[in-house]
């Protein structure tokens, strides 16, 4: 059996929430019996349903990182590094923990900058690496792509509830000022980078 595996990540274009990297890795006879397709096409609901599969029938690794330490990484609020940086930790943590549980032919990278974002934080499987741009075509990358989304998804909605501002945090990066502007009514500016990428320039515009 020939196993490929996928990465991808979620939540790196919403003001609220976690940042997230997954890596699936399985055989494409069953990723194709579970339907899997990119996570953007597909609605909530299915992406929690195929996920449930994927992590029942397939090996796979999901890495976080919070608001609140992204925002201390983040070199425009102080820290040392930029997201495509951060995405490239997470990818090779993620992609670490897939190499404990299957050994796969190649692992797909979902490109999102400098592959030498990815490759300087991995120390196995290097030779096994390729990156393309619209990963998803490639069915262990949209899987990776589900299981991310749900992981980020998941994250969401506790941190909406945590927020409890009499909505949902929004997803995305338009249409939040109003949320924005409740959380900051509620909890004050210094607990916004608790729940958001406060270096985004609906910061400033607020």
């Amino acid at each position: 059996m020939k196993m490929i595996a996928g990465c991808d990540e979620a939540g790196k274009g919403d003001y609220f929430g976690y940042v997230v990297a997954a890596c699936v890795c399985s055989d494409e006879k069953v990723l194709g019996d579970i339907g899997v397709r990119d996570s953007k096409k597909i609605s909530k609901g299915r992406v929690f349903a195929i996920d449930k599969e994927i992590r029942k029938r397939c090996a796979y690794s999901v890495v976080t990182l919070s608001p609140k330490r992204y925002n201390e990484l983040h070199k425009d609020t102080g820290g040392k590094y930029n997201l495509n940086e951060m995405l490239g930790w997470l990818h090779a943590k993620a992609i670490g923990e897939i190499l404990k549980e299957c050994d796969p032919v190649t692992i797909t990278v979902d490109k999102f900058g400098k592959e030498e974002n990815v490759l300087r934080n991995v120390s196995e499987g290097k030779d096994k690496l390729v990156f393309v741009e619209k990963g998803e075509r490639k069915l262990a990358v949209a899987a990776a792509s589900i299981v991310a989304r749900a992981e980020f998804l998941r994250r969401h909605d506790e941190l909406s509830k945590k927020a409890d501002i009499g909505m949902p945090l929004p997803r995305g990066s338009a249409h939040v000022k109003d949320a924005a502007r409740e959380f900051i009514k509620r909890h004050g500016k210094e607990a916004l980078g608790d729940f958001a990428k406060v270096h985004f320039k609906i910061t400033k515009e607020l």
